[in-house]
């Protein structure tokens, strides 16, 4: 990398790396692949155990044995990196936004160069989110931090890790290509050690110190070529940086290029000075790369035509693919020798595929990784390939690179088996650079639908919906509102809009697409009725819940008529109206189906797949409400820990798990490791999806029923307000989880003395529970006994005993004189009726709820102390997942 052109620029330089930034994860930010001819590409990282040398923990490639110069911006990058966050960047007025500077040599010759002051150093590709995650997944393995199999809870860990200085505090990580500080900037340890990081853009000045880049200076130009190429004069040397601009990549190339062909050099400069009259910028390259860049590609990639047809076309069809490394899985799917035979007769399988692969190695036009299995054509190069392309031979090029993908996706489970998920996330990098998006063949857009659906799986509600919309608008612009596949992804972007809380929208979205589906698909087609199925959910998450009831009911059965009970679909519509079951209050319905629906999962899909998990934590969850605390707990437990086998430690249903098990936990006696639970449950939900989402609401109930089950009924009041403000913000006021919000209020305001606004919550929770779900759900009858608590507080006994009688004669009704809710309210309305005049009614009712009390929860659980003692127990509510 080039010292600075003028002395201004260096002082200015120098002034940056002597003043420093003060924190304590330390950076700079560096990009552009240097490719190198075929024995000088980057193979499997070092090891400290392969080299004998240097830190303990080591993944960096291994070292460009031709690097040149850039003492000075070495050193400037050393003392930086020992003051402050860092960014390296190619200077704007020259070559801003331009890979092949250099930026990323430099940092791997840093890394290599002060190895010895590390005790951990670690190269991560930073250009795609997966790929980061991948990376930081291969260090925590390194670490032996054996959290799980899944790389997003091994990427954390690491992080974590580091953070703490475990297991060393000198550490460097080098995150490179990284062009997105703000998804970069989430993985940073932000611990004691360093942070290297290498991009094309200026955004991170916000966030490091910028430490710019200029191309080579003529010097270091020409002590490169002449050390790469023998018996060069300086004089050619000089003549032939001047041609190439002093591009670093280019001068490699250059480089690579004389010394494997022999020719003079001033053949090969008059040969790229004559390239020139061709703007670089026709067929859409980008108008800022310079020209003699274009000129260098073009002499190689001609040659490369000459020798094998095949391989040219194999390095148009790169060009459409993302500048990042592409798995070698997509090239030998089949279809690309197919689309390769066309170019060479003599083409056949995967053996010419490899010769096709060699062949642009050696012109230095790709980087052949083996020890990834990757290839990778540097964006310069696409840019060139594509320049010299027709429009008609650029649309037949991307469309090939579809055919490809779709080739690559899985055959059986689609996104929503996390086995296939790393099949999927080496095609996701190259659907945007071939504008699948604009591509009308349905299995190019059922790939972009899996997208959205992927997306929405993993939790990226933003980027799902932003993909959903431009889809949506693209798609209905070219072929209709009524187009098949338009309507499918409308459905999934109903999905997302649900799962972020707007529920009315998506009702909106999915009733039109429902009409419309009927229309052109039919009533009875499987879109049809996964639209509907959407759509009860919407309802579902409004409150209608007997609605949903209702169509659900309709849409199994349906289902179960044209796909058998085994087949996954139904089964995910048993898995649904099972919710439906739970929300109206007919728990034991919900327990034969959920036990139904889980066992048939085992059989189809594996006992490990999410679905199947899903159903046993539901059934965990049946289990609570029937009054069976303890086995709940256990198969709550068993779901969490086979959760961290398969999915990331924050998506939805491994912290819904996390919030059953821990009220579980609480209800079963076990109050202080529930608490627990629920406030680390808590802080992961509002790290991931902020304090307004609807599952952080519904863990904060349970928050606040802990705070009071510990006796901190002050911090219980002060939340319950604050969650119920939220809860008519998000469902409206007279929804049942806003009412139940009301109910725990209630609860919290008589514990602290607020006897009359807790009668005043109550009475009004009572009242519009009734009206929303009826007088015998349990939502209902468990405010009845909150309300007839607060009555008796406040001296009005008849009343509470009317209450209470109702609410234990119903209660019994809907479980059982058993049910630990039933006991409850017998205690209840013994305390009453003692405290009414009614002491022998009183006395012989208590003494059958002790005796059931231990019988049913043991000697030492809350109810059983309570009811020993004669205090009162409180119903808390809890919303349910939809």
């Amino acid at each position: 990398m080039s010292a600075p052109d003028s002395s201004a620029e260096r002082e200015r330089i120098v002034a940056e790396g002597e003043r420093g930034v003060a924190a304590h994860s330390i950076g700079v930010v560096i990009n552009g692949d240097l490719l190198l001819p075929p024995n000088e590409n980057r193979s499997a990282p070092e090891t400290a155990q392969a080299t004998g040398l240097g830190p303990q923990y080591w993944s960096v490639p291994q070292r460009n044995p031709l690097f040149t110069g850039r003492t000075r911006t070495l050193e400037i990058l050393h003392a930086k990196l020992a003051e402050g966050t860092t960014a390296l960047l190619a200077l704007p007025q020259t070559l801003y936004g331009l890979g092949g500077v250099g930026k990323t040599q430099l940092a791997l010759e840093y890394a290599h160069r002060y190895k010895s002051e590390y005790d951990l150093v670690w190269w991560i590709d930073a250009e795609q989110p997966e790929t980061t995650v991948r990376s930081l997944g291969e260090l925590a393995r390194s670490l032996n931090l054996k959290v799980s199999d899944d790389l997003h809870q091994l990427a954390e860990a690491a992080r974590d890790a580091l953070r703490r200085g475990v297991p060393t505090a000198r550490w460097l990580l080098i995150f490179d290509n990284a062009d997105d500080p703000v998804a970069v900037r989430r993985h940073f340890p932000d611990g004691p050690g360093h942070i290297l990081v290498s991009s094309r853009t200026q955004n991170w000045s916000a966030l490091a110190d910028v430490l710019s880049v200029d191309v080579f200076d003529r010097a270091e130009s020409i002590e490169h070529l002449c050390r790469r190429v023998r018996g060069l004069s300086r004089n050619d040397a000089d003549q032939v940086a001047d041609a190439v601009g002093d591009l670093p990549l280019a001068v490699a190339v250059a480089s690579a290029w004389l010394d494997t062909t022999g020719m003079p050099a001033i053949t090969y400069v008059n040969h790229l000075r004559g390239e020139t009259t061709k703007v670089l910028a026709a067929g859409g390259a980008p108008a800022d790369y310079p020209t003699s860049v274009g000129a260098t590609w073009r002499v190689s990639i001609a040659r490369l035509r000459e020798q094998s047809p095949a391989a040219a076309r194999l390095l148009q069809l790169c060009a459409f693919f993302a500048p990042e490394p592409i798995s070698m899985r997509l090239f030998y799917g089949g279809q690309l020798s197919h689309a390769l035979r066309m170019y060479d007769p003599g083409f056949e399988g995967d053996i010419m595929l490899g010769t096709a692969i060699q062949a642009i190695g050696r012109y230095a036009l790709a980087k052949v990784d083996s020890s990834s299995n990757s290839f990778q054509v540097h964006r310069l190069v696409q840019a060139v390939v594509r320049s010299e392309m027709t429009s008609e031979e650029q649309h037949d090029a991307t469309h090939e690179v579809h055919r490809i993908l779709v080739r690559a996706r899985p055959d059986i489970g689609g996104t929503d088996d996390p086995a296939n998920w790393p099949a999927f996330e080496e095609i996701w990098p190259h659907l945007t650079p071939s504008r699948a998006h604009d591509c009308e063949e349905p299995g190019t857009r059922q790939l972009m639908i899996d997208r959205v659906q992927y997306l929405w799986r993993r939790s990226e509600y933003p980027q799902a919906r932003r993909t959903g919309h431009l889809l949506d608008e693209a798609w209905t612009a070219k072929l209709g509102e009524d187009d098949r596949q338009t309507l499918l992804v409308r459905f999934q972007l109903a999905n997302v809009i649900r799962s972020q809380g707007q529920y009315a929208t998506a009702m909106e979205l999915d009733e039109d697409t429902l009409e419309r589906q009927r229309r052109v698909l039919g009533e009875q087609h499987p879109s049809t009725l996964m639209t509907a199925s959407s759509l009860s959910a919407a309802r579902r998450a409004l409150g209608e819940f007997a609605k949903a009831l209702e169509l659900d009911q309709e849409i199994l059965e349906r289902f179960r008529e044209q796909f058998g009970e085994d087949n996954p679909r139904t089964l995910s519509i048993a898995n649904n109206l099972a919710i439906d079951y739970r929300l109206v209050g007919d728990s034991a319905a919900a327990l034969e189906l959920d036990q139904d629906t889980l066992d048939r999962r085992a059989l189809v899909l594996g006992p490990k797949h999410p679905y199947t998990l899903s159903s046993k934590s539901n059934l965990a969850r049946d289990l609570r409400e029937q009054g069976d605390y303890e086995q709940s707990v256990a198969i709550h437990q068993e779901v969490d820990e086979a959760y961290a086998e398969t999915l990331d430690i924050d998506v939805p249903e491994v912290l819904r798990n996390a919030t059953a098990l821990a009220v579980a936990l609480r209800k079963a006696g076990r109050q202080a490791e529930g608490r627990r639970l629920t406030k680390e449950t808590y802080e992961r939900y509002l790290e991931r999806y902020g304090e307004n989402a609807p599952d952080t609401l519904a863990c904060a109930v349970n928050l606040a029923a802990d705070y009071s089950a510990a006796g901190d009924n002050d911090a219980a009041r002060d939340l319950a307000r604050q969650l119920y403000v939220g809860h008519q913000q998000l469902f409206g006021s007279n929804h049942p989880f806003t009412l139940a919000c009301a109910n725990n209020l209630g609860i919290y305001l008589r514990k602290v003395g607020e006897i009359g606004e807790a009668a005043r919550q109550g009475e009004h929770a009572v009242a519009e529970l009734r009206q929303a779900l009826g007088s015998d759900h349990p939502f209902t009858l468990g405010a009845v006994v909150n309300l007839a608590n607060a009555y008796a507080v406040q001296g009005e006994l008849d009343r509470a005993v009317e209450l209470g009688r109702a609410a234990y004669a119903g209660l019994c009704q809907r479980y059982s004189p058993n049910h630990p809710d039933a006991i409850a309210s017998q205690v209840n309305l013994a305390i009453t009726l003692r405290d009414s005049g009614h002491n022998e009614q009183g006395i012989e009712l208590r003494a059958r709820a002790v005796e059931e009390s231990v019988r049913q929860l043991g000697e030492l659980h809350s109810y059983t102390v309570a009811a020993r003692e004669w205090k009162r127990i409180d119903l808390d509510l809890e919303p349910q997942p939809t």
